[in-house]
């Protein structure tokens, strides 16, 4: 049945009437802008009329005709192009022009208009983007025009059939954006702040983590790449860190209205060293984004309820086309990865102390070759010395101790400058795919497949991922749709590199290497005639050797991931619409650990095998009532409800040595297997509504309600409420602004968002696993005391904004000003010793964050032939805890630690520095204090050494059209902020870092003063060796000694595509090629010589910011990439 409509306007120009009806129903105008006066004013009053009649009244006066055709409306001038031109030419030398016109995706154009230029003669494409027109000559110029697309004008040059592709119009004022649950909204009408980015850019980026191709792309959005070298996680926080849990700061991701995982799980335990396996969201696959949308604090998620405390990253995916028509789209593309940093190493001085060192068994028998530094004797110099590699006199190498005590020949003591670069391998890139879509007047469906494999940079490590998506519709009945997204995931790897501090991290071991180690000897890693017993290595007191550490100690990976959801909605009587959906993501993860015999840390072997299984199930209800009255009122209301299901399970076992090597078996375990359970289970309950208003299309209102009840608070606190409220008001419609401004937008928004916490801290006792007694398993009561009265933590949120818009939108600028405060926030604090407990939950804290965003879009240059287009995102957040009733919260704790303290930030780290004279007066103020020995002092207690926040962050990206080229550059810029880094700390302390050959034959005097009585300071003159000096001055708990500026500017991303002509292409029956050549960190500009400050650690199965760990080498990429579609 065809739809009617009520309008009552008086005096209203004809685009806002367009405008009006589009809103009002499924109806579309297609028209050429320079054959219609939008101007062009009228008075209007129908009630319940077909599209019709409305027509014939509203352009009456305009000297226009027009056309229905299936929802579309095309407007030409009167007696000229029309849908139903029979496209007869003019008189001359006619000829029969054929073709199709689709999108840059190769999707169908229906209702393009084609014109012989020049001339009236033209026709509009059908339903398959097809036409037929007879023109004058075979030489005429054809003019091809879609609304939101570019028009082309393409010489025939006698051609008789062509294929058009045309590129869409950069975004204009009716943008629409995809919010809450999945409901699409004009972007004007938002009073918060959300901004959507091209799916291109980030499929483009060929990122194996989607996550990282948003950096310096979104105002207000951090990320930080875990240092895992390959599928690694990322941190990502919107507007700053609100929560004194690191592990709560990250935005919620929804999948076609569905939250799916975010999770970072990587438990330690036993002694092993962290593996990234990388967060969830990492997993998916760019190639099948369609739209992807950033909604920014509480005020924008407060449907999403308390998951969206930090904001939401809405993502859409693709859908098939109801065209018809079978499409198929191919896309491939090879990468390779190359070390974008290293450490500045010494390439002097060799292993030992005191400039001697003599390998004898690498256990200290010889000189100093039991020691793990590079104080040894001077390299390059004409030195034959007996070392691990060099041979013995029967044949066998000098580190085969366990199977020969004959002599050593002295070999040349020469340094490998490039001894640490030489271990890394080129990384490679593999990433191939295929998608197939149809659709038509019943439905469409779309299934896609992609496969990744990765190799990463350290040998022997590597990813595989395969994703499988199909999306599906049907139009069961008349009002009646059914919807389903699925989502298939297969991931698994021989060897993920273990990462944090310890002899498993490989960059751990080669911060402790001699500058005079040939990489090369160490590949044989199996003393002779002992292979997989012992490994063969140039030190056995501390270090494994780094390829017995990654080819025999590994990390693997097998995870089966399904996510989706079915969505059925239908439209009943007048207005309404209801809507029911499940979505279900859930994954079982199958990990080992994999420890071969003469490890370091396991003697006799080890073996350990993790089993993960997650689920979420989230159901919900949506009923929604949409009308508008008089024409200038328009009302959105909606009720509904969700249920959310989560359920964590986590099975480990171990054996901590085995029987015989190379046999990882439970079977061959030597002693009692260790088994580690774990089960948490949560559900929260939900009812929300929401309502929204609009007058006359220049002033939006939306409110919100919700109140849940979750599983894991007390049951006399488990409800909690939070409303919020946002309005739009478009300025140009209201007032009389300079003709420059083209759009004018003024906003607000509020919102209050709660929040609960984990399971099993609610009152009830919580027992686990006890180890055993006697051979029997025990249970052990937990070290938290739980709280029966826990309150749920609490977020408000309050901002405004604007969107102001210049010169035809040629200039736009975008700027968010915000306030957040966390109040009641749920932790675990130190409890009295005497209660037996070493913790206790409670509520407390108060966090405040104030921070600015700017949104700049130019278009210097827009012509048909060229564009250039520039976008630049500022963002600065600043943080405060205002409150924390006297406690000094730490929420990392380590050398450095980062910790809460009333009046200070959030992000601030604090640790021991050196002792300095403070007295103003003194002509030594600020200097540092040495003991008489010549060493510095450093101060008994935590001192506020900076914060790991940045100053502001700045992306500038630059995007180029040249006809069929396209050439883009993205410069992502931090500025401020600290990082700690033990890099820095044991290089130096081992004497592998370039600055410590300062000082190498003369020895040093610190730069400071010693105190020769209470008060009284002079000049410090004692002198100590280099090794002495560097050992104190870089004491391991020396925070001050060891952190850097983690300012930088990166030229994070540099690409060049082309897409090939219409009328080459053609010729194969294809409707897009397009190839192209991506670069990504190609370049880097920081004070810190010796690693990318973009890093974090991963401890303890936390991802800490402001932290370096022996981070592995940031690399840079380069790929290349074609893309058909036919």
């Amino acid at each position: 049945m065809k739809q009617t409509l009520t309008l009552n306007f008086k005096e209203i120009p004809l685009s806002r009437f367009i405008d009006e009806v589009e809103k009002s129903s499924d109806y579309r105008f297609i028209f050429k802008l320079d054959d219609v006066d939008l101007d062009h004013s009228f008075d209007l009053k129908v009630v319940e009329q077909p599209i019709e009649t409305i027509l014939d009244l509203a352009l009456s006066n305009t000297g226009l005709a027009y056309k229905v055709l299936d929802y579309r409306i095309y407007l030409t001038v009167k007696d000229t192009v029309s849908p139903s031109n029979t496209g007869i030419a003019p008189i001359g030398n006619p000829v029969t022009v054929s073709g199709t016109v689709t999108d840059e995706n190769g999707q169908a154009l229906f209702g393009a208009i084609v014109v012989e230029k020049g001339t009236t003669n033209g026709v509009t494409t059908n339903y398959e983007g097809e036409f037929t027109l007879n023109v004058s000559s075979p030489e005429v110029t054809l003019a091809i025009s879609y609304i939101g697309f570019l028009s082309q004008e393409i010489p025939l040059n006698g051609r008789k059939t062509l294929r058009v592709s045309l590129q869409e119009e950069v975004a204009g004022l009716d943008e629409v954006v995809v919010t809450a649950f999945g409901l699409k909204q004009d972007k004007k009408a938002l009073g918060y702040t959300s901004q959507d980015l091209d799916p291109k850019e980030l499929s483009q980026s060929r990122e194996t983590n989607f996550v990282n191709g948003l950096s310096g792309k979104v105002a207000g959005v951090n990320i930080t790449n875990s240092p895992s070298g390959i599928g690694g996680s990322s941190l990502i926080t919107i507007r700053g860190t609100s929560s004194l849990d690191l592990s709560k700061n990250s935005p919620l991701f929804v999948v076609d209205g569905t939250p799916v995982s975010n999770g970072f799980f990587s438990p330690r335990g036993d002694g092993t060293r962290d593996v990234d396996y990388g967060n969830d969201a990492g997993e998916i696959n760019p190639q099948n984004i369609a739209s992807i949308n950033v909604l920014k604090g509480p005020a924008a998620a407060a449907l999403y309820g308390s998951r969206a405390a930090n904001g939401a990253i809405i993502i859409t995916t693709k859908k098939g086309d109801t065209d018809g028509l079978l499409k198929v789209s191919l896309n491939s593309s090879v990468g390779v990865e190359t070390l974008l940093t290293m450490p500045e190493w010494q390439n002097e001085y060799g292993q030992g102390n005191n400039q001697e060192f003599t390998f004898v068994d690498g256990s200290g028998s010889g000189t100093n070759d039991g020691l793990d530094e590079s104080w040894g004797p001077r390299l390059d110099a004409g030195l034959m010395v007996p070392q691990f590699d060099s041979p013995r006199t029967d044949g066998t190498r000098g580190g085969d101790v366990d199977v020969s005590n004959a002599d050593i020949v002295p070999t040349p003591w020469i340094s490998h400058p490039d001894n640490v670069r030489d271990f890394f391998q080129t990384g490679l890139v593999l990433n191939n795919g295929i998608a197939v879509s149809k659709g038509g007047k019943f439905g469409s469906f779309r299934l896609a497949y992609q496969n990744l494999d990765q190799k990463g940079i350290v040998p022997y490590t590597d990813l595989k991922r395969n994703n499988i998506n199909l999306s599906a519709s049907l139009d069961l009945a008349k009002g009646l749709k059914l919807n389903t997204r699925i989502n298939y995931l297969k991931q698994d790897s021989d060897n993920r590199p273990s990462v944090s501090y310890g002899t498993e991290n490989i960059m751990y071991l080669w911060v402790w290497y001699g500058r005079q180690i040939n990489t090369a000897s160490l590949k044989n890693y199996w003393q002779e005639g002992l292979e997989g017993s012992q490994q063969f290595n140039y030190n056995y007191n501390y270090h494994d050797n780094a390829y017995f550490n990654v080819y025999e100690n590994t990390n693997t990976q097998d995870k089966d991931r399904l996510y989706g959801n079915i969505n059925l909605s239908y439209d009943f009587l007048d207005h309404f619409t209801v809507m029911l959906r499940t979505g279900r993501d859930f994954y079982r993860d199958l990990r080992t650990k994999r420890r071969a015999f003469s490890t370091q840390r396991f003697p006799r072997g080890y073996y350990r095998e993790d089993d993960i299984f997650y689920e979420e199930i989230n159901t919900d209800f949506l009923v929604s009532y949409q009308n508008s009255f008089n024409g200038i009122w328009k009302v959105d209301l909606s009720v509904g409800g969700n249920r959310l299901d989560q359920q964590r399970t986590y099975n480990r076992t171990m054996a901590d040595e085995l029987i015989n090597p190379g046999v990882y078996s439970f079977n061959n375990a030597r002693s009692q297997l260790k088994v580690v359970e774990s089960d948490q289970d949560r559900r929260v309950n939900s009812l929300y509504g929401f309502g929204r208003f609009s007058y006359d299309e220049k002033l939006f209102l939306e409110l919100s309600a919700r109140n849940d009840w979750s599983s894991t608070l007390p049951s006399n606190n488990n409800s909690y409420f939070y409303p919020s409220a946002n309005l739009s008001m478009l300025l140009d419609r209201y007032l009389k602004l300079p003709e420059a401004i083209s759009f004018a937008q003024i906003r607000t928004a509020f919102a209050a968002v709660g929040n609960d916490t984990d399971p099993y801290r609610n009152g009830q006792p919580v027992y686990n696993n006890g180890g055993t007694y006697a051979g029997y398993p025990i249970l052990s009561e937990s070290s938290t005391i739980t709280n029966a009265n826990l309150k749920p933590e609490n977020t408000s949120s309050f901002e405004i904004g604007a969107d102001i818009r210049f010169f035809d939108d040629a200039l736009g600028l975008d700027i968010a000003v915000y306030k957040n405060i966390t109040t009641n926030q749920i932790l675990n604090v130190p409890s009295d010793i005497a209660s037996g407990y070493s913790n206790r939950a409670i509520n407390l804290g108060k966090v405040e964050n104030r921070g600015v965003e700017l949104i700049l879009n130019a278009r210097p240059i827009y012509k048909q032939h060229f564009k250039w287009n520039v976008t630049a995102n500022y963002s600065s957040n600043r943080s405060k805890v205002s409150d924390l009733s006297g406690i000094d919260y730490t929420i990392v704790e380590n050398k450095a630690f980062i910790q809460a303290r009333e009046g200070g930030s959030i992000s601030a780290m604090y640790g021991r520095g050196f002792q300095r004279v403070d007295d103003h007066s003194s002509p030594y103020h600020g200097q540092i204090i040495y003991d008489s020995s010549g060493a510095p002092l450093r101060t008994d207690g935590l001192e506020y050494q900076g914060d790991y926040a940045p100053d502001f962050m700045l992306g500038i990206q630059n995007q180029f059209r040249i006809n069929n080229f396209d050439i883009g550059f993205l410069f992502d810029i931090r500025k401020g902020g600290m990082i700690v880094s033990r890099t820095k700390v044991v290089g130096s302390l081992a004497g592998q870092l370039k600055e410590t050959l300062v000082g190498r034959e003369e020895g040093l005097i610190g730069e400071g003063v010693v105190e020769t009585s209470p008060g009284v300071y002079a000049p410090n003159e004692t002198k100590v060796s280099a090794r002495t000096y560097y050992h104190n001055y870089y004491k391991s708990d020396n925070v001050e000694a060891s952190k850097y500026d983690a300012s930088y500017i990166k030229l994070r991303e540099v690409g060049i595509g082309y897409t090939l002509p219409s009328s080459i292409s053609e010729k194969f029956s294809l409707d897009n090629v397009r190839v192209s050549l991506t670069g990504r960190n190609l370049a880097l500009w920081t004070e810190n010589p010796h690693f990318d400050p973009e890093t974090l650690s991963v401890e303890g199965g936390t991802l800490n910011p402001g932290y370096e760990y022996m981070s592995l080498p940031s690399t840079r990429s380069f790929t290349v990439n074609i893309n058909i579609n036919f």
